[in-house]
């Protein structure tokens, strides 16, 4: 039977009629089938920055996650947001969805980690906090101090007091340097904007110096109200040419050597962190200052105080005079090996 030209046509539009209904229905049940059957674990997958839709969709289609990569690529691709995708760490919980999955890369809603850079911390502290967290990529669990330095491009600096206190969010992988340097990278602004809105008439000649006094005050004591106290009271101290005599400066120097407890033994031992024995500040920070401690120490209080202690309570007992100080030490400190400050 001889086919006539108008029925070629009728079968032609027919068959194309059912392949696109074919098409869209599978489509469509691709798009709405779950990734992870209920029951199931979930799964996790990174999407890193640069990496194409068409690259992720195979990555999901071999993890048996996807039964047509080529669908999810379409669908990206016809929706308009393939580069609005955001890069980091997705979950796939069961019963999600390539639509939703793509809802949750178009917003960005990935699975998120923290490295906390905590207040008066050291160098070391960091690192060790670095190296034990399992989300991020370890670079530098056999490196020096300075070797870490060179390797975020400050070689020669001292990495005490250089990195802002902090809590860092991340997504996927992310090195250990990487962190850092946007440690550092926030310290420096920090420190440049309060150098740049310091008060008038101090006598730091520099950033560094600043900072070396911001480490002291982070350590010396928590309270908001006593940072700028005593601030005023190491700078005036220093103005005068009398020693620090901060503890925590000489516990710093004294490293692996610390006891636990300052002895007078300690606080004879010369080293360049002495305050008992080096006038003027330490050599470098000791710690890392948080924002309240910098911006304490370039805007002091003007005050009357030479010397304070520790009342036992996170705060401070202040002084004008030696006998003042020696009253205190007596009603706070009884029975206690005691500094002078």
């Amino acid at each position: 039977m001889k086919l006539t030209k108008k029925k070629l046509i009728i079968f032609a539009i027919s068959l194309l009629l059912s392949i696109s209904i074919w098409f869209g229905f599978k489509f469509w049940s691709f798009l709405n089938a779950p990734l992870v059957a209920e029951g199931n674990s979930q799964v996790t997958f990174i999407f890193a920055q640069g990496t194409s839709v068409k690259k992720v969709a195979y990555y999901l289609g071999q993890q048996k996650l996807l039964k047509y990569p080529l669908f999810f690529v379409l669908y990206v691709r016809l929706s308009g947001v393939e580069y609005d995708l955001k890069a980091g760490e997705y979950v796939i919980e069961p019963g999600l969805t390539p639509r939703k999955l793509i809802q949750k890369m178009v917003k960005g809603e990935a699975l998120n980690h923290t490295v906390t850079i905590v207040e008066g911390w050291t160098f070391n502290q960091i690192v060790t906090a670095l190296n034990n967290n399992q989300y991020v990529t370890h670079t530098i669990q056999n490196l020096s101090p300075p070797e870490i330095m060179e390797k975020i491009g400050h070689s020669g600096e001292f990495p005490e007091g250089r990195f802002a206190p902090d809590t860092y969010v991340f997504s996927g992988n992310i090195t250990d340097i990487a962190i850092l340097i946007n440690a550092y990278q926030l310290m420096q602004k920090q420190l440049q904007k309060a150098w740049d809105n310091r008060a008038k008439n101090l006598l730091y000649h520099c950033p560094l110096e600043a900072l070396i006094a911001a480490s002291i005050i982070e350590k010396e004591t928590a309270s908001l109200e006593e940072k700028p106290v005593i601030a005023d009271i190491i700078l005036r101290r220093i103005e005068k040419g009398m020693l620090l005599q901060v503890d925590p400066t000489v516990i710093y120097g004294l490293g692996q050597k610390f006891s636990g407890k300052l002895t007078r033994a300690d606080l004879s031992k010369d080293t360049p962190y002495n305050t008992y024995i080096h006038k003027g500040l330490p050599p470098t920070p000791i710690a890392m200052p948080g924002k309240d401690s910098i911006n304490a120490a370039l805007h002091p209080i003007a005050g009357t105080s030479w010397y304070y202690v520790s009342k036992g309570d996170g705060t401070h007992k202040f002084s004008e005079s030696l006998k003042e100080q020696s009253k205190a030490i007596k009603k706070y400190l009884t029975g206690v090996s005691s500094r002078a400050k």
